[in-house]
């Protein structure tokens, strides 16, 4: 009965994210200055943990605007996500890169890859932004260690208050990884800023200003000031050992 009821749940999450994707991009990643900057950060750190990793996971993929980022740092791009309309826009958006990548329908919680499949696994946004339970978290982390190679790395961005990474960092030390690193990208004001043009965002000198990447570089610079408190996004990578 337990089984059927989660089951039951993850049909449910599956058809919201469709439902979402169907309607159009997502919280309009690949306009958004906040969001470019933080797909660009999350390459940058691939780069760092692995400059050339033989194969890289995106787990969660959305419409593949961060896919399109890692796509020509490994060898072998593969990119998974629940909605099927978000698979089919990935896929046509890295169809002319010149490292396509390999876009499946599934599941954080039950990735289809066999162990030791890959040097990173990427989850972007994922664990509290995919509306997971606790305990699927666990499983979500467990199913990233299990198809990360030894020594391999996961990276994971997740957007929350600031008092809540704490409890973020505390399910990545739970899990079998052993933490390796955190950052802040330093982007609250930046979000602050967005929310007072919210009534108007459809305006056009609006939406140039929510995507121009100088003034949320500016914001950033300032947001440094507060320490952790001036971040809504915290980085975390972990390592399988």
């Amino acid at each position: 009965m337990k089984r059927r009821a989660g089951e039951g749940v993850r049909a449910e999450r599956a058809r919201l994210f469709e439902e979402m994707h169907r309607r159009g991009e997502p919280f309009d990643y690949s306009r958004r200055a906040a969001e470019i900057l933080r797909h660009r950060f999350v390459r940058e750190t691939v780069h760092r943990v692995h400059a050339s990793p033989p194969r890289l996971l995106d787990v969660g993929c959305s419409m593949g605007q961060l896919t399109a980022q890692l796509a020509g740092l490994p060898r072998g791009l593969f990119a998974v996500d629940l909605s099927r309309t978000a698979i089919r826009v990935a896929r046509d958006r890295l169809r002319d890169a010149a490292a396509p990548a390999r876009f499946v329908v599934a599941s954080a919680t039950a990735l289809p890859f066999r162990e030791e499949s890959f040097a990173v696994v990427v989850l972007s946004d994922g664990l509290h932004s995919w509306q997971l339970p606790p305990e699927e978290r666990q499983v979500a982390l467990a199913q990233a260690h299990r198809v990360v190679e030894r020594g391999g790395y996961a990276v994971l961005t997740e957007y929350l208050q600031p008092r809540a990474f704490r409890e973020f960092v505390g399910q990545v030390r739970a899990s079998p990884f052993e933490l390796v690193s955190i950052a802040y990208l330093y982007d609250r004001l930046w979000y602050q800023f967005e929310s007072w043009f919210k009534a108007i965002r459809g305006w056009r000198w609006v939406r140039r200003l929510f995507g121009s990447i100088p003034v949320a570089l500016t914001l950033r610079a300032v947001a440094r000031l507060l320490g952790p408190r001036g971040s809504r996004h915290i980085c975390v990578v972990a390592r399988r050992t």
